[in-house]
């Protein structure tokens, strides 16, 4: 590990979860505006971000009332992903034979 590496796992590992969730939803706000400009292709957005991990992230959303949040997270989770890309329960991680909840 590098001391730039080592720099950003301190500042991460002060961060509580509100302001990782913020980041997260700022990190989604920065995906769609690329995929929109067609700086991001869809294959991109689909292999780095499971389709599990949106749905759990607006189901937390909801419960939290934060509905401006859920606007970013509901629009990449229904323009972007198709029937077969949102049905990844049973699919496995190809390095490490594990399901997709781990990814």
């Amino acid at each position: 590990m590098g001391p730039e590496e080592f720099y950003y796992m301190d500042y991460l590992s002060r961060l509580n979860l509100s302001e990782l969730r913020k980041i997260r939803i700022s990190s989604l706000e920065w995906v769609w505006k690329g995929w929109n400009s067609g700086t991001i292709r869809r294959e991109t957005i689909i292999s780095l971000i499971p389709y599990q991990s949106l749905t759990t992230l607006l189901s937390e959303l909801e419960s939290e009332e934060r509905y401006e949040d859920c606007e970013v997270v509901w629009k990449i989770m229904n323009e972007i992903y198709n029937e077969n890309e949102k049905r990844t329960e049973n699919e496995r991680n190809p390095f490490t034979n594990r399901g997709m909840e781990d990814w």
